[in-house]
């Protein structure tokens, strides 16, 4: 927050040749002294926030206005990134007065507004600069509007310095996932160069990269289709030697990638959209357009059509079960919380990183036990943990065919006899069933018959009673 405030105290220097080119032809110190002049950002980089989001700035500096769009990806109005410029006039140049003089209101110190953004602004011939939140609520809220004004302004008329913006091209199925298309389009008058997003930083963090397809079915709102594209592999890296994308001004190139982070989605017409988190680089303007966010244009989707469900096929469930591990891997479910998906499940004790040979079925709406937990330790050595445990995704559970079906989804198998296709790769585990009058049915795990067999091929022959459990991968 505070390398922003100074960015932005710093920035009305950045406007400062404007007034010299004004004096330049005919202006005079006076008229240089009475310009208004301000500016107003949004905070992205604020405590709190998911992720670092770009910031939204307008500057005022006589009657030009300037406006950056850093951040549009809630924005249902906006599309792209860019810094637009416009001559104030009639009601625009009335509004950019107001906000100019609420800037320099005086300081409210009972304020409760939660805003963190900031401002600078020409008061009585001396800069001042602090956070909106240190306003009275009344005055803040009327700051607001009028910001929305000016934006709104900026970008409907403005001319365009800076405009980046992105949609997609097209996507279709592969035998290994799916090939996405999307187009980067410069629309502006400057250079913008970025890493190819095979290279950005897919690290979950606040300064984590992302590029993502969504979108939901025809007369639906609700989202329903997700596919991840930042980091995935590019079907022609060639494309970029230097693994850079540099657009040249009114340009646009299309990056084709082979995406496998793709949640489960059926079959039917969908209206998607592309979403971005990155970092840029703009050459031959003074601008924070450093990192960004932003969408497609939400109002023109792209509607594509899936004849069939995701995954819909053993070597499909294999890929989404990979990506699924890696997604829930990040959100393990705690003693006394409740499980949000299907699946079979891996113990893991708290403050300890001991884990269960076995998986465990849950369906969403479970709850996790708060009691120990008493399961055999991964290492099939024969100990047993006995305490607390969170519980982490392996695989997908058990799915019947149809309701009340004693037939299983293939590659949904926990369990399989001997001498049968193996229906699931990963690793499998003898389990032996016994009777006695004492203990009536009852099975034991015979640790040293721990195999592992990839999808189709021959499960090992074993002796009468025994069956083979999966314990993933």
């Amino acid at each position: 927050m505070i390398r922003n405030f100074w960015r932005i105290a710093l920035g009305i220097l950045a406007i400062s040749p404007l007034v010299l080119v004004g004096c330049a032809n005919g202006g005079s110190v006076n008229m240089e002294k009475h310009a208004m002049q301000f500016s107003y950002t949004t905070n992205g980089a604020a405590d709190g926030s998911v992720n670092t989001y770009g910031n939204n700035e307008i500057s005022v500096l006589g009657e030009m206005l300037r406006v950056q769009i850093g951040d549009s990806i809630n924005n249902r109005n906006a599309s792209g990134i860019g810094i637009y410029e416009l001559k104030l006039s009639n009601q625009n140049l009335e509004e950019a007065r107001k906000l100019a003089e609420l800037l320099c209101s005086p300081k409210d110190p009972k304020s409760d507004v939660p805003i963190p953004d900031l401002y600078v602004a020409k008061c009585g011939g001396e800069i001042r600069s602090s956070y909106v939140k240190d306003f009275s609520r009344p005055v803040a809220i009327k700051i607001a509007d009028l910001v929305d004004s000016l934006r709104n302004a900026g970008v409907q008329d403005g001319r365009k310095l800076v405009k980046l913006d992105i949609s997609l091209f097209s996507i279709e199925r592969a035998t290994d996932g799916f090939l996405v298309s999307v187009r980067f389009i410069n629309s502006g008058d400057h250079p913008i160069r970025f890493k190819t997003p095979d290279k950005w930083d897919t690290k979950v963090g606040r300064r984590m990269d992302m590029l993502g397809v969504s979108g939901s079915r025809a007369g639906s709102r609700e989202p329903e289709f997700g596919l991840g594209l930042a980091g995935q592999p590019l079907v022609d890296p060639k494309q970029f030697p230097d693994d850079q994308v540099n657009l040249a001004p009114h340009s646009s190139v299309v990056l084709k990638v082979k995406a496998g982070s793709i949640d489960k989605f059926s079959a039917g017409d969908y209206s998607l959209d592309v979403g971005v988190f990155m970092n840029m680089e703009v050459t031959g303007i003074q601008s924070s357009l450093v990192r960004v966010d932003f969408q497609s244009d939400s109002k023109n989707p792209t509607h594509v059509t899936f004849d069939r469900d995701y995954p819909s096929t053993p070597q499909e469930r294999e890929r989404w079960e990979a990506y699924q591990r890696t997604r829930l891997s990040y959100f393990p479910v705690n003693p006394g919380e409740t499980f949000a998906e299907d699946g079979l499940y891996r113990a893991v004790r708290t403050g300890g990183d001991s884990r269960s040979l076995q998986l465990v079925p849950f369906k969403a709406g479970d709850v996790a036990t708060r009691d120990n937990v008493k399961m055999l330790m991964a290492s099939a050595s024969g100990t047993e943990f006995d305490g607390p445990v969170q519980w982490i995704w392996e695989g997908s559970a058990p799915t019947p065919v149809r309701q009340w079906s004693f037939d299983m989804t293939e590659g949904t198998e926990h369990f399989c006899k001997p001498r049968t296709v193996c229906p699931r790769s990963g690793r499998w585990l003898a389990r032996v069933y016994s009777r006695s009058l004492s203990t009536g049915e009852s099975y034991r795990y015979d640790l040293a018959g721990i195999v592992t067999r990839r999808r189709g091929e021959s499960m090992p022959a074993a002796a009468e009673g025994t069956e083979w459990e999966w314990l993933g991968v």
